[in-house]
Parts: structure tokens; C-alpha cells; sequence
């Protein structure tokens, strides 16, 4: 076994895998960083929708309201 780790066969097998791991490691941080960013980004859309959807009720809560005090002015 340590034939083969002193040879340059040996030696490239080593660096490749070290190599590996940080490539690894790198590309799981810019994956792990895409998904925090998108959670970011999603929950303020949520937020928004919601925020939206609940000025929209209010419209139209108020347009009820006069379309019926229009009705019992007629």
C-alpha cells in the first residue's frame, strides 16, 4: 500500500481526491447560499401576496358597502 502512495500514481490518486473534496465543498456552499437566498426572496413574496390580498378584501369590502348605501338611497 505505501508502494503505491510513494509513486507518482500514488500521488495523483491523493491530489485528485483532496482536489474532490474542496470542489465538494465549494459547490454544496454556493448550492446551500442559492437556497438561503431563495427562501429570502420566496418569503417576501408571501409577504407581499399577502399584504396585497388583504388591500384587495378591503376594497372590495368597501365597494359592498356603498353599492348598498346606494340601493337604500334609490
Amino acid at each position: 500500500m505505501l508502494g503505491i502512495i510513494r509513486s507518482e500514481r500514488g500521488t495523483t490518486l491523493i491530489a485528485t481526491i483532496i482536489l474532490l473534496f474542496f470542489v465538494s465543498h465549494f459547490l454544496l456552499s454556493i448550492k446551500l447560499w442559492h437556497d438561503s437566498l431563495y427562501m429570502n426572496y420566496n418569503s417576501l413574496e408571501m409577504y407581499y401576496e399577502r399584504k396585497v390580498l388583504q388591500y384587495l378584501s378591503n376594497r372590495v369590502d368597501e365597494t359592498e358597502h356603498l353599492i348598498q348605501e346606494v340601493e337604500l338611497d334609490e
